[in-house]
């Protein structure tokens, strides 16, 4: 019998409750803003029960940015979520629907689903670079998802790579602050308080990572060169991985879906150029094999988690 779960994804902006099942296909689906911990939660509930009652579900998956707490069920002080501090998130679903409920930090459920239904289970060792917002590993090693202790494995974004440049993850020159959407933003706004050539982006504002990919992408040089910066910054990240893990693939989300080659292309010049060359012949660096979609099979791929 196919398998139907119920899918939670806690998003800074957006949250959404998503129902599936084992073969990743979504029967329902519904979006909310992102508010208080009360009020989102409460709303998540009542949005999850009314679709539950249409698609009888067995399990619930949360997927939310961390840092978190998978043992415990905890969300713990997202940079992105301010006030959710210690959120019991796992007795919340578990007790409302009466269900179990396992909860999974965003790229290691994005790492999931890509393993799962992007490559059929097909691939041993994997990375997910989350490329959004902020910029976030899921690892997949040996064929099992590898958190670490803490479940801090894969916070590729902490590494610093320069002494100094945009911050993320609380530290400048971080691979978050110079690899994320966010980080494509505030590139593009260094550069464009230097010397340049007129841009479509100098009267533009606010300056964010969407609108400098979508300027890229219709031929605007300064932001041409600040997609391949960025681009060079994320292929000595991959360079990192590379070396450390060995993976067969890093599939690269968000940010690499939009801008395909223009992004792609950097990318994989900077890691040749900086990783051992077995490592580098042995892994295919590529957008994601689910595109647009691994936000809410991400959700989805976590509730298969749950006994």
């Amino acid at each position: 019998m196919n398998r139907h779960v119920i899918g939670i994804d806690i998003g800074g902006t957006k949250s959404a409750v998503v129902i599936g099942d084992e073969a990743g296909t979504v029967l329902a689906r519904q979006q909310v803003d992102t508010d208080t911990v009360d009020a989102t939660l409460s709303r998540l509930v009542e949005i999850a029960a009314k679709l539950a009652r249409q698609h009888p579900v067995d399990a619930c998956g949360i997927s939310c940015g961390g840092p978190l707490s998978s043992r415990e069920g905890l969300i713990l002080s997202p940079p992105n979520l301010p006030g959710w501090d210690r959120v019991p998130v796992v007795d919340y679903f578990r007790k409302a629907l009466k269900i179990p409920a396992v909860l999974e930090n965003d790229a290691n459920a994005a790492a999931l689903a890509e393993w799962r239904w992007g490559f059929n289970q097909r691939i041993d060792n994997l990375v997910y670079l989350t490329c959004g917002t902020g910029q976030g590993a899921g690892l997949i090693l040996g064929g099992r998802l590898y958190r670490g202790r803490e479940d801090m494995a894969g916070e590729i974004g902490h590494v610093r790579l320069l002494p100094l440049g945009p911050v993320g993850y609380h530290k400048a020159g971080s691979v978050e602050g110079l690899t994320s959407g966010t980080g494509l933003g505030e590139l593009a706004k260094i550069r464009l308080a230097e010397p340049h050539t007129p841009s479509s982006l100098d009267n533009h504002s606010p300056i964010t990572g969407k609108t400098v990919g979508e300027a890229a992408l219709a031929g605007d040089a300064l932001a041409l060169s600040v997609v391949r910066e960025l681009a060079d910054y994320l292929g000595q990240a991959c360079a990192i991985l590379l070396d450390l893990l060995n993976p067969q693939r890093i599939s690269l989300g968000s940010m690499a879906g939009r801008l395909g080659p223009l992004l792609l292309d950097g990318v994989r010049t900077a890691a040749k150029r900086e990783a051992l060359p077995l490592a580098y012949n042995g892994c295919v660096i590529d957008r994601s094999a689910l595109g647009e979609r691994i936000q809410d099979l991400a959700a989805l791929a976590t509730a298969l988690l749950a006994q």
